[in-house]
């Protein structure tokens, strides 16, 4: 693999970091598209905050080997990162409090080398596009020493060898610095020498654990130390993967590392090296629908089109709590749009409703998504759930959600809810 033939040292300056991985929807009648466009084009549309949910942890509160189902021993490569990893305990192994990771010049029978150092990863057991990362850590410092915390492609050559299929470093530490280092890779701003011009040296308490963390969306990537925000790299507008080829899974690496490459030889009086891993958490991003439940004094962030006083929230007719909606009158619909949607994920969007008398009916449903609009009927007197499934499109992190009322009569709603499947 060409990742084992790339340069294995680097300088380090301060605004190029030496990379480890030198080693490797049917459509609705035509006057209500048109009518929900104007709607969704409206400039006063509030943005929403997402929440996040946990996908993936470990506290590393037991006694002895990882758990298998979540880390592999990151393998010896040639790389200067990987040049003197062991696949074992002895260098990566849980002290019932802490992952540690260590690297010594202890001699094993049978593996004449000058070091042996630890490393985990979650490739083929645990990967993720888009979310955020926090790791709480801490690491000796010393001469030749060099831990990490980051991220590669779980298919490594998406777009071709390293640096193409690109790098997210979340934290590197060389030497006697007072800095980490926090960095992206790609073949936009990876030079011949794979130093970086997207990355960031940020102070850290040396004497204690600090925490690192990323938020990667569809658009940017942000680094955090101490939930200080301290870099972002952004996608260019009409990006290709040279820039960014962030659209693909990646997973994570934690590592203690050093005595090649970037932080050069090491001074064994300083050994051993080790980097204490309290805990690691992934999150992924859950867009929030404002108001589901209309509790709120007004409508906001939802919108409408009709005729003024169609539509409302009373304090009757409630499925739960003391508010619901009401649609009454000819035509109506009732909007919002989401956005911070994962491009090509799936989604199910719903609520309750009922009608006011049998015959009549209200349409809970979605579009601007990038498929075709999509939507449920409610006929019933008697509340009942109605939802929809959508998967957005390639370049879609939006969508417009909507209860439509298409004839004359009553309609009410409540209890909406977005779920990402």
């Amino acid at each position: 693999m060409k990742m084992l033939n790339l340069l294995m040292g680097c300088s380090s300056l301060l605004l190029f970091s030496c990379s480890k991985a030198q080693q490797f929807s049917p459509e609705l009648a035509e006057n209500e598209k048109q009518m929900k466009s104007a709607v969704a084009n409206t400039s006063s549309l509030n943005v929403l905050a997402s929440s996040w949910n946990l996908v993936f942890s470990d506290e590393f509160n037991t006694v002895g080997n990882f758990d298998t189902s979540k880390w592999t021993y990151s393998p010896r490569l040639s790389p200067a990162w990987a040049k003197y990893l062991t696949s074992s305990p002895t260098y990566a192994a849980q002290n019932g409090n802490d992952m540690v990771l260590r690297m010594d010049n202890a001699v094993i029978a049978g593996d004449p080398v000058p070091y042996h150092s630890g490393g985990i990863q979650t490739s083929t057991k645990f990967n993720f596009l888009y979310g955020k990362v926090e790791v709480r850590a801490k690491f000796k410092q010393g001469q030749g020493s060099w831990p990490a915390i980051w991220m590669m492609p779980e298919v490594p050559v998406s777009y071709g060898g390293w640096p193409n299929s690109g790098e997210i470093d979340i934290m590197e530490h060389v030497n006697y610095e007072n800095v980490v280092h926090q960095t992206i890779h790609n073949g936009s701003v990876t030079n011949a020498n794979g130093g970086s011009s997207a990355t960031k040296t940020t102070t850290y308490n040396t004497a204690d654990y600090n925490t690192y963390g990323i938020v990667w969306s569809p658009g940017a990537i942000q680094f955090y130390v101490n939930n200080v925000l301290q870099y972002t790299y952004t996608k260019a507008a009409n990006a290709s993967s040279a820039q960014w080829p962030f659209d693909k899974p990646f997973y994570l690496i934690l590592n203690q590392s050093g005595g090649a490459g970037w932080p050069g030889a090491i001074n064994n009086a300083d050994l051993p090296f080790h980097m204490n891993v309290d805990w690691i958490r992934v999150y992924k991003e859950i867009p929030v629908l404002g108001n589901p439940g209309f509790e709120a004094a007004s409508l906001a962030p939802w919108l409408t089109w009709n005729p003024a006083g169609n539509t409302a929230v009373v304090t009757t007719h409630f499925r739960s709590g003391t508010k619901a909606i009401r649609q009454q009158g000819g035509e109506t619909s009732l909007e919002q749009v989401i956005t911070g949607l994962i491009p090509n994920t799936t989604y199910v969007f719903g609520g309750y409703g009922k009608v006011g008398t049998t015959g009549q009916s209200v349409l809970f449903g979605a579009k601007n998504y990038g498929g075709a609009a999509k939507d449920a009927q409610v006929t019933s007197t008697a509340y009942q759930n109605a939802s929809v499934t959508f998967t957005t499109g390639p370049s879609n992190s939006s969508v417009t959600v909507y209860m439509y009322k298409p004839n004359t009569g009553t309609a009410y709603g409540d209890d909406f809810y977005l779920n990402q499947q």
